[in-house]
């Protein structure tokens, strides 16, 4: 068995990994690069085994840095099969097809995303999936809707993919399964060199109090999938149990309104299904250019959520544009901020930015930036995942900043683990 390490290496995004196992060739996520100047390079790259050759794919979670390559393995050839939870496969639909309307027709078009999404074959947690003599299971990975660790034994090893780690204690999706004792685990590392600070609900409730009584307007980036629907849960709680704070909220972004139908539909999985349910079916959405005419010249106190959450596109900057020279406007930045972004620019300070169109905004208001609503285990919670019942394993490190992995290497490696950090196309004989 061999594994060879490409995405998500050298970078935070993109993740993907291959295993060949006997005469199949599995790939384990097909994401694409994200956040910076580089992503048109990386996601450009020639992959170092043909589209056509691979056998299965595995996705752990809809996020685009996990599912938004698949359609252009499809153009380059890949006609096997895709598994994933059934709510990962409603939210890769919804992810695609925002990613087709954005990227460049030659790199893939709505044919491909079609195409891929008839390849999936929804798996429960829990439910094998056979290949030759090889077992691939999904367990609960927390993180978003849907999200799975990926547990494969073959040739009497086991190894485990992390995914995306959700936290011990998120507010709408249970904690992630326990990693159980394997011999090989490939785990992410977005979080390795921090302790996350913060309390998201005080934290928006301070901010919803700051709207109210200042009769101002706030603009939430919001990631479509996920934080928003998050985001939305916690603002329609707490103005169920504040009405004396009396503020219009409104939701921006089509990719959101189709993530929350999904969110809906799955809100069993969530550890808040009623309020989720009935604070994403009363949104009020913004979807004709006469309520965006009427809604920019409101005065506060109001709430617009919008994508995309580093500010790297989206609906958001006609907002930001809009009221760019209110002192008292407040743009609330609650999740990761990716480095070369136009949020991170704005997290560290900076106050002129530049959108993807070449778009322009002076930012004059308040802007606050938190980690304490990140959906990603912190450095502690990634320790205990990994350590728990694993005291031989090999590590491999992916999916984090440099830092990130150094960070946690050398934790890792002090709880007795041998720990490495792969480099794009580097391989090993398993």
């Amino acid at each position: 068995m061999n594994i060879t390490f490409w995405g998500a290496t050298d970078e935070v995004t993109g993740s993907m990994t291959f295993l060949e196992i006997g005469e199949k060739l599995i790939l384990v996520d097909a994401g694409m690069a994200q956040g910076n100047s580089e992503v048109e390079r990386l996601n450009a790259l020639k992959l170092p085994f043909e589209e056509k050759s691979i056998d299965a794919i595995f996705i752990t979670h809809a996020h685009l840095d996990h599912s938004g390559y698949l359609p252009r393995l499809v153009k380059k050839g890949f006609r096997g099969h895709i598994y994933c939870t059934p709510a990962t496969a409603q939210l890769v639909k919804v992810i695609l097809d925002d990613s087709a309307s954005l990227v460049d027709e030659n790199f893939y078009s709505d044919k491909e995303v079609v195409a891929a999404c008839h390849m999936i074959n929804a798996r429960e947690w829990n439910w094998p999936v056979k290949i030759d003599d090889s077992t691939f299971t999904f367990i609960p990975a927390g993180h978003i809707l849907g999200a799975s660790s990926l547990i494969i034994e073959s040739e009497g090893k086991k190894i485990v993919f992390s995914g995306d780690l959700g936290r011990q204690d998120d507010t709408l999706i249970p904690a992630p399964s326990p990693c159980p004792e394997a011999d090989i685990i490939i785990m992410e590392s977005t979080y390795g060199a921090k302790e996350r600070k913060g309390n998201a609900e005080e934290e928006l409730e301070n901010f919803l109090l700051e709207l109210s009584r200042k009769h101002a307007v706030g603009i939430i980036a919001s990631f479509a999938v996920a934080r928003a629907q998050m985001l939305l849960t916690l603002i329609y709680e707490y103005l169920g149990t504040h009405p004396d704070n009396k503020i219009r909220v409104y939701m921006d972004g089509p990719m959101m309104k189709e993530a929350n139908r999904v969110y809906k539909r799955f809100a069993h999985l969530t550890k808040r299904p009623e309020d989720l349910f009935q604070a994403l079916d009363n949104i009020e959405s913004i979807d004709f250019v006469r309520q965006w005419n009427s809604i920019k010249r409101k005065e506060g106190p109001l709430l617009i959520i919008s994508s995309s959450g580093m500010l790297t596109g989206g609906r958001i900057w006609r907002h930001i544009q809009n009221w760019q020279h209110d002192p008292d406007a407040v743009l609330f930045l609650p999740g990761y901020q990716a480095a070369g972004t136009p949020g991170r620019a704005l997290a560290m300070g900076e106050r002129t930015l530049e959108g993807p169109r070449e778009e322009q905004a002076s930012w004059s208001g308040k802007v606050l930036v938190s980690e304490a609503f990140s959906s990603h285990a912190d450095q502690n919670e990634l320790i205990t995942w990994v350590s728990k019942e694993n005291t031989k394993a090999r590590v491999f490190l992916l999916h984090g900043e440099k830092n990130s992995k150094k960070v946690l290497e050398e934790k890792l490696k002090n709880n007795l683990l041998e720990v490495e950090v792969p480099f794009r196309g580097q391989s090993f004989k398993i």
